[in-house]
């Protein structure tokens, strides 16, 4: 299968684990598609569940060293368009990347796979974790094949994390990372065996922007509530 990777042209660790997962479980891409970082304007919480400071390496070096062809491009662009095209893809697979418009995943063959932090439909948008606390859902991921709409498209395969009473927000940010890394593989392997149609639509669910402060204020109140409810070592 022909598989090509849209990625940031910066150090960044989906990108980074992601291409070498890809790697290391025989689905070498063809071609990484990476963008340069864009100043985000819309506004951002403020509890941090990342860690900061992290000894990462750069796309570009992998691509070199794994001999994978690299364009720093723009992800909605004719240029991406044409490259789909030339190298002949089958699968992209999202590693760091804005919305995708379909400029960008129109001439892929099986379509788009993306890894959302949260379970579909019910938890789509950004700051997933912290949703999912607010309102009581499972954390878990949710591969899917993208289309128009956003966090929507078609899904693949869906799982939750375990929760642990003495779990930080980092602890649950590391474990969905890591569940997006497995369920990346096995998407790839599904589809390999698979026929798209066979997919069930993502209904329209809930979609949330960004914890606004008068919510994110008593997270950590609420989040000592929500391990006392989801803990599994209860």
């Amino acid at each position: 299968m022909n598989i090509g990777v849209f990625c940031y042209n910066f150090n960044h660790w989906k990108t980074q684990q992601g291409i070498i997962n890809l790697c290391m479980s025989k689905n070498k891409p063809k071609v990484i598609f990476a963008a340069d970082p864009i100043e985000l304007k819309f506004y951002r919480s403020k509890i941090r569940i990342t860690p900061k400071d992290l000894n990462l390496i750069h796309p570009k070096d992998i691509a070199d060293y794994f001999d994978i062809d690299y364009f720093v491009v723009k992800h909605n662009s004719k240029q991406t368009n044409n490259l789909v095209k030339e190298y002949d893809l089958d699968l992209g697979i999202i590693l760091g990347a804005r919305i995708l418009k379909p400029i960008a995943y129109e001439n892929f063959k099986k379509g788009v796979i993306n890894m959302h932090p949260g379970i579909l439909p019910i938890n789509r948008g950004l700051d997933n974790i912290k949703w999912a606390i607010i309102k009581n859902y499972e954390q878990g991921v949710t591969s899917h094949l993208i289309d128009r709409k956003i966090d929507q498209g078609y899904e693949i395969i869906k799982k939750t994390i375990n929760v642990y009473r003495d779990d930080t927000l980092l602890d649950i940010h590391f474990r969905i990372q890591n569940l997006e890394q497995e369920l990346m593989i096995e998407s790839i392997d599904f589809l390999k065996n698979n026929d798209v149609e066979k997919l069930k639509k993502i209904e329209k669910g809930n979609y949330y922007k960004c914890v606004p402060p008068e919510v994110e204020k008593n997270l950590m109140v609420s989040f000592e509530k929500y391990k006392e409810q989801h803990a599994c070592d209860n």
